[in-house]
């Protein structure tokens, strides 16, 4: 496969004479905007900045979706965004760009770019030690990486992907044909699809997740150039593939997009540890996103450790069906060699893997219906009783476990937290003898003094 420049790649975009919808002529409105992006915004612009929101965000706003990242575009460079902006911090090692920091919500604000390197993973993110701080550790950046606004939409990724709103006249942008393939529900790369396919593998994992989770087609040609360099996912980075993994299975359509992954023979390639042809473990999944679908929220370690719970599952029947005591020291051996092994090809933290295992084995421990209230308590207070408990929530949906056990559980959980918050309760307000509490505590009984002998 022969590799191209990146001036000849960027040449290789058409650029399209750009598509201009004013105001009444489209459905974006600032009210499914973030409050905190609108200030963003306005503050750029008043500043005499270009300001532009940029990206995902824009294709969901004219769907009629809510976003849930506000990205934005301006001509002003990370330093200048900085002084702008006190709540600010600079990150990256490659590009520069600027975090602006609201309570529960980050906006992130990036210079025009018209480098169309592949983009950073926020475990390559670090922080600027100071507002004119040069790190020299650090990669250098790329001779002036900065560009217009024309140049930052043809380096992204998807046509999709590449619509500006302009706070200036409420106004959307197109450049590369991304309204007529928004309409027509298409996913297709900005630009000849091997070359972009090749300057950053990870946009075919990306490809296959907005083809899945917006219900949209991909392009013939985009289709095509993924089963031609399906094998280019073994360069990513594995911290890049470990991302995209996280982001997926926070996504709510897990089990359909890496289904698409396996398909294209891309899934195998980038985790190898994953069991592929497990059904169980696509059930399990399917299970997740539901509960994702309604609301639900699990912790890193739950939503990587449901993909292996299937496997832990065998391991546990197949030494409780022996005739001999069950083991534990077995069971937790051999989930440590299956565990560690894969935690370490996916680059998940130690701590993570912790959770995980622990979670697993103590998952074990709530098969049978709880006959102590110590026993309850002493499982509840494990930093990874969470974990476990949202392992055995799924192991019962998956047939695994009796849901009456479960049941007995919550309700032994419940009575544990009820006796904790009255415990609470009468800390907070200790009641003397007077008051004829039960808890209150007796006086203690003055003593005599000892006599003196005579002598």
């Amino acid at each position: 496969m022969v590799s191209r420049s990146k001036g000849e790649q960027l040449a290789s975009i058409e650029i399209c004479v750009p598509k201009i919808l004013k105001r009444p002529e489209h459905l974006l409105s600032r009210s499914g905007i973030s409050p905190n992006a609108l200030k963003v915004l306005y503050r750029l612009h008043r500043a005499g900045y270009q300001a532009y929101l940029v990206g995902g965000a824009v294709r969901d706003l004219l769907r009629g979706g809510r976003p849930k990242d506000f990205d934005i575009g301006t001509n002003a460079r990370p330093q200048e965004i900085k002084r702008l902006f006190r709540n600010s911090r600079i990150i990256g090692r490659r590009f520069r760009l600027a975090h602006v920091l609201f309570q529960g919500e980050i906006v992130e604000v990036s210079t025009f770019r018209a480098s169309p390197e592949a983009p950073e993973s926020p475990e390559d993110w670090e922080q600027e030690k100071g507002e004119d701080a040069v790190d020299e550790s650090r990669e250098p950046e790329p001779v002036d990486p900065y560009g217009t606004p024309e140049e930052d939409a043809l380096r992204r990724d998807f046509t999709i992907n590449a619509l500006f709103y302009n706070i200036a006249d409420f106004s959307v942008i197109d450049r590369v044909g991304g309204l007529e393939d928004l309409e027509a529900k298409i996913i297709r790369t900005v630009g000849e699809p091997v070359s972009r396919f090749e300057e950053d593998p990870v946009r075919m994992m990306r490809a296959l997740e907005y083809a899945e989770r917006l219900g949209f087609d991909l392009a013939v040609e985009t289709h095509d150039a993924i089963h031609q360099c399906h094998e280019l996912i073994t360069e990513a980075a594995p911290a890049r593939l470990s991302y995209e993994l996280m982001e997926t299975l926070r996504s709510g359509s897990s089990s359909g997009i890496l289904r698409k992954w396996q398909d294209f023979g891309i899934l195998g390639r980038a985790f190898s540890d994953i069991e592929r042809d497990d059904e169980r473990m696509w059930e399990v999944l399917e299970i997740l996103d539901r509960r994702i679908a309604m609301g639900g929220r699990f912790p890193d370690a739950t939503l990587i450790g449901a993909m292996f719970l299937p496997r832990f599952m065998e391991i546990f029947t197949e030494i409780d069906r022996r005739a001999d005591r069950f083991s534990n020291t077995e069971l937790i051996e051999r989930t440590r060699d299956f565990l560690d092994e894969a935690g370490a090809s996916m680059h998940l933290p130690n701590h993570v893997v912790h959770l995980i295992r622990q979670g697993l084995f103590s998952m074990t421990k709530l098969r049978r219906e709880p006959t102590r209230g110590r026993q309850v308590l002493k499982l509840v207070r494990q930093d990874y009783f969470p974990v476990a408990w949202d392992f055995f929530g799924l192991a019962t949906s998956a047939g695994y476990f009796d849901r009456s056990i479960m049941r007995s559980w919550s309700r032994a959980l419940d009575r544990v937290r009820d006796t904790s918050d009255d415990g609470a309760k009468q800390d907070q307000n200790p009641k003397s003898k007077d008051d004829k509490g039960e808890g209150a505590s007796r006086p203690s009984r003055r003593r005599r003094p000892r006599r003196r002998r005579k002598v």
